[in-house]
């Protein structure tokens, strides 16, 4: 049950940072300080970036197979991806989006393993 709230509460904090990242790089967007090249290059960075720092943080409360949890916490972030993009968009389902998951999950298995060898 520790390790549920554990989970729960780093991919709250994680999805948090993603949504306010994000708003903020529109933000900057908008108003004309950041191009649009730019912007398409920082917002998959950001996402990675911020799954990479929570799986860190799950990785460094683990004790072992930090890969299991790196899986565990990547899995719940694209559970809750899919989730929205089932819901708001329709071509959810591309091959490219496939790729990206894959990514993702990739990276939080790494952030994992980094941090529960950085004790």
């Amino acid at each position: 049950m520790k390790d549920l709230k554990t989970y729960i509460k780093n991919l709250a904090i994680s999805l948090i940072f993603i949504f306010l990242s994000l708003l903020l790089l529109s933000t900057l967007y908008y108003f004309n300080i950041l191009s649009s090249n730019l912007v398409s290059y920082l917002r998959p960075l950001v996402i990675l970036v911020n799954i990479f720092i929570g799986s860190y943080i799950i990785g460094k409360k683990t004790d072992k197979n930090g890969y299991l949890a790196g899986i565990k916490y990547g899995g719940s972030i694209l559970l809750v991806f899919f989730l929205v993009s089932l819901f708001f968009f329709r071509d959810f389902f591309r091959i490219r989006f496939i790729l990206y998951d894959l990514i993702l999950l990739i990276t939080a298995i790494f952030g994992s393993m980094i941090g529960i060898n950085k004790k």
